[in-house]
This record gives structure tokens, sequence and C-alpha cells, in this order.
């Protein structure tokens, strides 16, 4: 089911409305991460809470502002704009800040780092939009913002070494670029669609909000890590099922305008 066969949906005031939140939302994440960015350079104590904290917003703002651009009907807002925004706030927003501190161990180990980190989610997003992104019931790859999750709660980690963060953002990058499937959650939500993505976005939007103290932010973080576990296992199974189902759903479609035709 699509986000345009919900009826009440359809209402032009809702769909305007929707189309506005949408285009805030991705403009408020381009801006946190230009701003994260800059800030990287300033060597603040306690950085590494506040990058995991402007990753985990724009991770929130990425998952919200593409429902509501479907809700809209704007295919330019949910591909194009998107895309170019997610470019930067998982891209090169993410890799500026590993690279920086992995080259306070190695600087060589620093540039490779960056470089490997952007390159997979700029290939990433580009065979993205390769595809037909508007609606496809699985990603091709580990997506970026759940990456970036991925990254932000390593960084939090008491006592991680530079090598350690190096060797992750490898792995990590590898599941990006791999052609395994990953559920998109992109059309109107299922009853475990929805369990699984107001858990996730409890735990992110706690994860963002609680203090900057390891003993607060720690369990949320852990909470995403075993999340981003059972993403990892259990997703690649759900992703092909779903996708069974639409063709499932596609044939019986076809069936039926056959007979309507004859």
């Amino acid at each position: 089911m699509e986000w345009q066969d919900v009826t009440f949906l359809q209402k032009n005031w809702i769909k305007k409305s929707a189309w506005y939140l949408a285009n805030f939302l991705t403009f408020s994440s381009l801006i946190l991460a230009i701003t994260g960015i800059i800030l990287t350079f300033f060597d603040y104590t306690d950085y590494n809470f506040w990058f995991a904290k402007i990753m985990a917003v724009c991770s929130i703002f990425d998952f919200a502002d593409g429902k509501l651009a479907r809700i809209s009907g704007s295919k330019r807002l949910a591909v194009d704009v998107d895309t170019v925004v997610d470019s930067i706030a998982f891209g090169i927003f993410p890799a500026i800040y590993l690279g920086y501190i992995v080259a306070v161990w190695n600087i060589v180990a620093g540039v490779f780092t960056g470089l490997v980190y952007l390159g997979a989610v700029w290939f990433r997003l580009y065979r993205f939009i390769k595809r037909d992104p508007l609606y496809t019931p699985y990603f091709n790859g580990l997506p970026s913002p759940f990456a970036g999750m991925v990254v932000a709660c390593l960084v939090i980690l008491p006592y991680t070494e530079q090598w350690v963060v190096m060797l992750s953002t490898v792995i990590i990058s590898g599941f990006m670029l791999s052609k395994i499937p990953f559920p998109s959650f992109k059309g109107v939500p299922s009853k475990f669609d929805m369990f699984w993505i107001i858990s996730t976005t409890l735990f992110v939007v706690l994860f963002a909000v609680l203090p900057f103290n390891p003993n607060w932010m720690i369990y949320p973080a852990y909470g995403i890590a075993v999340l981003m576990i059972i993403y990892l296992i259990a997703g690649p199974g759900y992703a092909i099922k779903l996708d069974d189902k639409l063709k499932l759903g596609t044939k019986d479609i076809t069936k039926e305008e056959k007979k309507i035709e004859k």
C-alpha cells in the first residue's frame, strides 16, 4: 500500500503542509551538517557527543522528510533535493569527522578513513537514484542514515581506539557498497513496520535529547546498537519477503486488468 492510496491524505491542505514541512526538515538537516563540519575543527571537549547528537537529529529528519515528501506527492523533493542533502549530512560531515579523529593517530589512515566512508556513501546514493527510488520495498546496501547512527554510537563508546574507528568505518562502508537488500519502510507502514519505526525513533530521540554524559547517552546507544544488529541480520530476509509480496500483488492487479479488458 502506498501513500496515494490513503484517501484522507489526498486533501490539498495536507499535501501542501507536508511539502512545506518536508522542505523545512530537509534544509534543517543541511544546516546542522554544515554547522557540525565547522565545529569539528574547533576541537571542543566532548565534541564526539555533539557529533553523535547531530547525526541522530539528521537521521530523524531524513526519515520524516522522506515520508512527508511522498505524502505531498513531490517526486523532485523526495529524490533530487533529499539526495543532495544526504550526501552532505551522511557523507561529507561524518567522513570529515571520522578522518579528523583517526588522523590524530595517523594522518594517512585519517585521509583513508574519510575517503572510504565518503566514497561508499556517494556511490550508494548514485546507485539509489539510478533505480526507481520513489517506492521500492528494499534498499540495495545499508542506508547511509543507518550507517551514520552506527558511527554515532561508536564514537561515544569510552576508550575507542582510532584503529578500531578506522576498521569499523571500512566494515560499515562495505555494507553500504554491498547489494544486500535492507527494508526501506517507504510505503504505508504495516503493524510490524510501525513497531520497528516507533522503537527505533524512541531510542534515537533519547540519544539526541539526553544530557552530554556517557552515563546517560550510553543506554540508548546500546539500544540503537541492538536494533542495528537485528536490522543487519534479519533485515535482508524481511526485505525479500516484502519484494515477493509486492510482485505477487502486481501480478494480481495485472490479472484483474486483463479480465476487465476481456
